[in-house]
This record gives C-alpha cells, structure tokens and sequence, in this order.
C-alpha cells in the first residue's frame, strides 16, 4: 500500500495528535486481533488516551480518525471498546521520504 506522505505529515503536525501516536508505539497498540487483546496496562484503547493525554473523548476521537486517515493508525472493535494499533509500514513511509530528502537514494 503506498502511503501520502503529506497527509502523514499533516496528521502529526498537531502536538495531541503525536503524543497519541506516541503512546499507541509505546504500548504496541493491542496486538494483531482485538481476541489476543493483552493486559490493560499494555493495551491502548481509546479510553486509554483520554485518561493519558487529558482530553476530552470527542478530542481524542477526531485526533483518532486524522491518524487512521494518514494510515498510521489502525482501529479494531471489541464490544465497548476501541482499540488503536500501530502501522509500521506508514512510518516506514515517512522515513522513505527523509532519505530522499537526504538524497540517501542518489547514486555520486
């Protein structure tokens, strides 16, 4: 899946929106199936991020839908809760493009 860089970009430029995406990295999100989902403290769900960023549910899940939107995020449900998984493969993105920025792909 090819990833838009500028929408990458976009969605991490707001400060809520990185700590966020922070915090999901940190914890691993909540493994690859909401079944295999592993202690609380480890998991990110979206009830998660409002009591570690402080802000309000509506925030979080506008700062939530801007990230799946860049493709960094993923979301699963699982009855009353929402689960936020990392996508490695939009960072991977994101760092591409630094190296090109770099010129790490120019031949000299």
């Amino acid at each position: 899946m090819k990833y838009d860089t500028v929408e990458i970009l976009k969605a991490l430029s707001n400060p809520s929106r990185l700590e966020i995406l922070k915090a999901i990295y940190r914890n691993g999100g909540c493994g690859a199936r909401a079944t295999d989902a592993p202690p609380a403290d480890k998991c990110c769900c979206v009830g998660d991020m409002i009591e570690r960023c402080g802000l309000a549910p509506s925030t979080i899940s506008h700062h939530t839908k801007e990230l799946v939107r860049a493709g960094l995020v993923r979301v699963e449900r699982d009855g009353q809760f929402v689960r936020l998984l990392p996508n490695p493969e939009a960072l991977e993105a994101l760092t591409g493009l630094v190296g090109e920025i770099k010129g790490d792909n120019e031949e000299g």
